[in-house]
């Protein structure tokens, strides 16, 4: 019987993230997994932008750095901030129980996230905020409404704001 469960949550793991995405169009993500700079680069923003409040708990540095071929000496100066050793698990800065008073709820790790979502869903999440003076932290977002989570790359992307079109009913 536990196996037909687990068995059962595996199988309906795809089609709930499918369904979480709700009514918003997902854009490609456009990952090409040979582009190792584009990785390396993706790497540096989740360090620099991610890695303060969010974890990749099932992740190592140095496993990290072997598969984008990053040389240690690189990882050292520009992938760890926290003073952890290359073999240490990638932890977050910040503490759960600090997570949760600040945002509502414990930050989640994020090392199998695109596994569960889909890269495209990821993608599409990050470029989706949008001003919101309603917000604790000022923004929304279109993909996963009302997070709890602060604009974090605004810096790069710009402030954007939601444009609203009137709907009708079509008369009957």
């Amino acid at each position: 019987m536990r196996k037909l469960i687990i068995a059962s949550i595996l199988l309906l793991t795809p089609l709930l993230a499918t369904a979480s995405s709700g009514e918003v169009h997902l854009e490609s993500a456009g990952i090409d997994l040979a582009d190792q700079a584009s990785s390396q680069r993706g790497a540096k923003y989740f360090a620099n932008y991610c890695m303060g409040c969010h974890s990749l708990k099932h992740m190592r540095y140095n496993r990290m750095a072997a598969d984008l071929g990053i040389p240690e000496t690189e990882l050292r100066q520009n992938l760890i901030f926290n003073g952890a050793k290359p073999g240490e698990l990638m932890a977050a800065s910040m503490r759960a129980d600090d997570g949760e008073k600040w945002f509502g709820t414990a930050v989640p790790d994020l090392t199998l996230v695109t596994r569960w979502r889909s890269p495209d869903w990821v993608y599409t999440y990050l470029k989706s905020f949008y001003a919101d003076p309603t917000r604790p932290y000022g923004v929304n977002n279109i993909v996963f409404p009302d997070v709890g989570m602060p604009h974090v790359l605004q810096g790069l992307q710009g402030e954007q704001r939601a444009v609203y079109a009137e709907a009708h009913a079509a008369e009957g």
